[in-house]
């Protein structure tokens, strides 16, 4: 991917896979869409966002010479200890992982990490478990 690559909808700048949103294909698109016509719009309000796409140009922020920041920072740290947010504080980790592995290889192993074992639909974080049939994974799951 360039630097300049828009990023699958599924994929937020800052390392978020939007894919295992709760509203992710409901009322929003993901981070890496552009389309205006969703329901979910915090997006376009979102500072990395607007820093990472609009002003620096690039599609993730660990393309940027000042990463890690303020901003990927106190993401990152915000609500430490609650596991509703995990999802935030794993951003660095995925990061380096789309490093290590090229983003089309991982993502396609964060699909194969969210995917429901019991009735294969997506596993979404806030919850931690499959909004189809319930199934809650271990920890590392």
């Amino acid at each position: 991917m360039s630097q300049t690559g828009r990023l699958p909808d599924s994929m937020a700048p800052c390392g978020v896979y939007c894919g295992a949103c709760p509203s992710f294909g409901k009322g929003c698109r993901g981070c890496g869409s552009e389309n205006r016509k969703q329901r979910r719009t915090s997006k376009w309000n979102c500072k990395i966002r607007r820093c990472c796409f609009e002003e620096k140009g690039l599609a993730l922020c660990s393309q940027c010479t000042d990463f890690p920041c303020r901003l990927t920072d106190k993401l990152q740290r915000s609500y430490p200890g609650n596991e509703r947010f995990r999802y935030r504080h794993e951003i660095y980790e995925n990061l380096r992982g789309i490093q290590r592995q090229g983003l089309d290889a991982w993502l396609l192993g964060e699909e194969e990490k969210r995917r429901c074992p019991i009735c294969g639909k997506t596993i979404v974080f806030y919850h931690y478990r499959c909004p189809a049939c319930g199934h809650e994974p271990d920890r590392k799951g």
